[in-house]
């Protein structure tokens, strides 16, 4: 973690304004964003940067200005903490480094090769019955879709048989005989 000699905290309405005290802080002096939150919809923004004590002193000074010029002066709060304890640091800069660890890409490349992987394997594998594709925790469930399965197998080949010789009848499955519902 990175070490600053003061911290300036600014909060403003609008981030439009927000915005322009960003631009006219970073142009004034020589500091590091290290932060910008957003409240109520962006009706009220808190900046926070890092550098020097001159630096951050003066990029404050100069977002009060910008506001001050302003008809309804937007800024609400506005501090300068000269050598910030490390525990301050800590609650500010994890924030950045876990957006920066999200930012993480994987490669097209990987991407297309593992789908490719993926559909060979499910090609050579066939179709899996539906019964199957579902996920069962329990072992008592997964003994009831087993036999839900082995009797879906057993109604299809009774419908698949041909006619029977000796009595001239054909098999039915139970569910050619059940009454329609209106």
């Amino acid at each position: 973690m990175e070490s600053y000699e003061a911290i300036g905290v600014v909060e403003a309405q609008h981030f439009t304004t927000a915005l322009e005290l960003v631009d006219e802080m970073c142009k004034t002096s020589h500091v590091q964003l290290l932060g910008a939150e957003k409240y109520l919809g962006g009706r009220l923004v808190s900046l926070i940067v890092a550098g020097s004590i001159a630096n951050v002193t003066a990029a404050v000074e100069a977002a009060r200005e910008v506001c001050a010029r302003k008809p309804s002066n937007p800024l609400k709060m506005s501090l300068v903490i000269p050598k910030p304890h490390v525990e301050i640091m800590k609650f500010i800069v994890p924030t950045r480094e876990a957006e920066e660890a999200e930012a993480v890409e994987v490669p097209e490349a990987l991407i297309q090769e593992t789908v490719a992987r993926d559909a060979v394997e499910q090609t050579a594998r066939g179709p899996e019955p539906k019964a199957q594709r579902t996920k069962v925790h329990e072992p008592k469930a997964q003994e009831t879709v087993t036999q839900e399965v082995a009797v879906q197998q057993k109604e299809a080949q009774q419908e698949v048989e041909p006619e029977d010789a000796t009595e001239g009848t054909k098999t039915s499955s139970p569910r050619k005989n059940t009454k329609k519902r209106k």
